[in-house]
């Protein structure tokens, strides 16, 4: 072997050695064409030594030396830490993030880090409601227990601000990557109680009258808040595109929308004017980061143009309009401030209010893919193209359609065949 090429393999840290018979023998193992690029690996991390200033060092790395070498190979990206307050603190302690931890938390989607952060502001409460004030990681079985009855409904309780066992299961599993977060070591010897306390909870819960489903938005609906937002101005008319596209693509608000209200947005993150594809019958939108996506993999919204004002290649077309550079968020509009973005809880607010003007408040952001499934079921389109522009690989899709009426179906597809509101 030419041992010059896998040099900075062969030594140990930053120190030369020489090789025994075993060695030799141990190189042996591995095919040569393999080598070299262990080689490059380790001078990779080498060099991410002598960025910190490390010059002379041996093996083994301890987890400080990989978790800087991850960082140094790796772009940080910024995140709004303001609204994940609760998850990193560690316990009831405010810490300043290292860029250890910033790299950390990249790993999760950021859609997720809310969610985390509720459930944890949650168990704050439960350890508040105990008279504990001050605390830190790890959690103790303690803790873990009495978060778990206080948050859950038991058995002679009045169940007034409890949460079901399965919302609860998700808090747990929120608490777990917590711990993770701020590397102390969860209580796992909890898990077995834990069960037999959900299980419970689970029959309290059953006890318990269901919420209704969720509404559909029926395309009369759909016409009613086309009505309404037209006209009232550049953001109502950006929310009345988005309406549009989130019905006919089957799309969550959380995919069109953007996590900051201004300034620009940062491509294939975010959606943009540059995400849009025309082709002669499809128009297309990239998806980036979707929360059933695989790492790194773009998800497509597929929108066809029908003869309608309720036209969602129409509605796509204003909004490219309304841009000025193709790196201008999609769903957005140019204010006197510069480019204003619509977020979730803008486009929500603004939603919730109309649909309560037009008397159907029972509908929300998720309406729009509950009702786009439902209209599509009930004019026989095939279920796997439905699963398909609805982005499922599973039968979840079943939870999203609903009953229609034969006067329902009737009614919208004369509302369709209208060339004006």
């Amino acid at each position: 072997m030419d041992l010059s090429k896998i040099q900075h393999f062969t030594q140990r840290g930053s120190k030369d050695r020489e090789l025994s018979t075993t060695d030799q023998r141990v190189l042996e193992g591995w095919k040569w064409s393999t080598l070299p690029g262990y080689n490059a690996a380790v001078k990779k991390f080498k060099m991410s030594e002598i960025s910190t200033g490390v010059i002379k060092y041996d093996l083994p790395a301890t987890a400080l030396d990989i978790y800087s070498q991850l960082i140094t190979a790796n772009r940080t990206t910024t995140m709004d830490l303001s609204k994940i307050q609760h998850f990193t603190q560690r316990g009831s302690k405010d810490r300043e993030l290292s860029t250890t931890d910033q790299r950390v938390l990249e790993g999760w989607k950021w859609s997720t880090l809310p969610g985390y952060n509720a459930a944890v502001k949650k168990f704050k409460m439960s350890e508040i409601s105990t008279g504990v004030i001050k605390y830190d990681l790890p959690a103790t079985a303690l803790d873990i227990y009495s978060f778990v009855t206080w948050a859950g409904r038991g058995a002679g309780d009045n169940g007034a601000g409890k949460i079901n066992a399965t919302s609860l299961t998700h808090y747990l599993h929120a608490i777990k990557a917590w711990h993770t977060f701020h590397d102390t070591p969860y209580p796992y010897q909890t898990e077995k109680r834990v069960k037999l306390i959900l299980k419970g909870s689970g029959r309290q819960d059953a006890a318990i009258p269901t919420r209704p489903e969720k509404s559909p938005v029926l395309i009369s609906d759909l016409a009613e808040l086309f009505r309404t937002l037209s006209g009232r101005g550049p953001e109502a008319e950006a929310v009345k595109d988005l309406a549009v596209v989130a019905f006919w693509g089957m799309a969550c608000l959380a995919e069109l929308t953007h996590t900051s209200n201004n300034g620009p947005v940062i491509p294939k993150k975010d959606m943009t004017a540059q995400d849009v594809q025309i082709f002669r019958n499809l128009t297309t939108i990239n998806v980036h980061e979707a929360k059933t996506a695989r790492p790194g993999k773009i998800q497509i919204i597929k929108l066809r143009s029908i003869k309608s004002p309720l036209c969602p290649v129409k509605a796509i077309e204003r909004r490219r309009e309304a841009t000025t550079a193709d790196t201008d968020s999609l769903f957005g509009y140019n204010g006197p401030n510069g480019r204003v973005n619509l977020t979730k809880r803008r486009v929500n607010g603004i939603l919730a209010a109309a649909w309560r003007d037009l008397g159907r408040p029972q509908l929300t952001g998720h309406s729009f893919r509950v009702g786009g499934a439902t209209l599509r079921y009930a004019v026989g389109v095939n279920v796997n193209e439905i699963k398909s522009l609805g982005r499922w690989t599973t039968d979840c899709y079943k939870r999203y359609v609903k009953t229609l009426s034969r006067e329902e179906v009737i009614a919208s597809l004369s509302i369709l065949e209208l060339q004006a509101f």
